[in-house]
């Protein structure tokens, strides 16, 4: 976790740099970072506690089970959804046609990403209404999809 959490720092102190912050690639990989922010911190850092020390809160209220569920799978989708952006936009800009390079622009990159978020953010929501704290065995509670 400390590694990821320096990692993501550092790329995002380098890609909101004023040189950088005008190219919209730079954009995509600031989204990228914070949504592996993200990730760290809804899913790892509860799943470091659960087998590290045997403290699930996730079991012990059906609210704190279903974004705990629900940030882990947004998260980790819209890590490669960003990076899928980025390299459409460098297919953008490598292009022979002038035409299409003019494409690469930093409001399309803005729009892409928020677009984007929100059609994820409504899409994974099913898992905020069909999670619950399922009996698996005697004393044994899971969070997972309601069978």
């Amino acid at each position: 976790m400390l590694m990821g959490t320096v990692g993501c720092g550092i790329n995002l102190i380098v890609f909101t740099r004023q040189n950088l912050r005008k190219n919209p690639c730079s954009i995509y990989f600031i989204a990228y970072n914070v949504a592996n922010l993200g990730f760290i911190y809804a899913l790892l850092l509860s799943a470091t506690m659960e087998e590290g020390y045997n403290i699930d809160v996730s079991i012990q209220s059906l609210i704190i089970c279903r974004l705990r569920l629900y940030t882990g799978i947004l998260f980790d989708v819209l890590s490669p959804f960003y990076l899928i952006l980025a390299s459409i936009d460098r297919i953008l800009v490598t292009s022979q046609d002038a035409l299409v390079r003019q494409k690469s622009t930093r409001r399309l990159a803005l729009l892409s990403v928020i677009g984007g978020t929100l059609f994820w953010i409504l899409f994974q929501s099913h898992a905020l209404v069909l999670t619950n704290i399922i009996q698996v065995g005697p004393n044994l509670f899971v969070c997972y999809f309601q069978p």
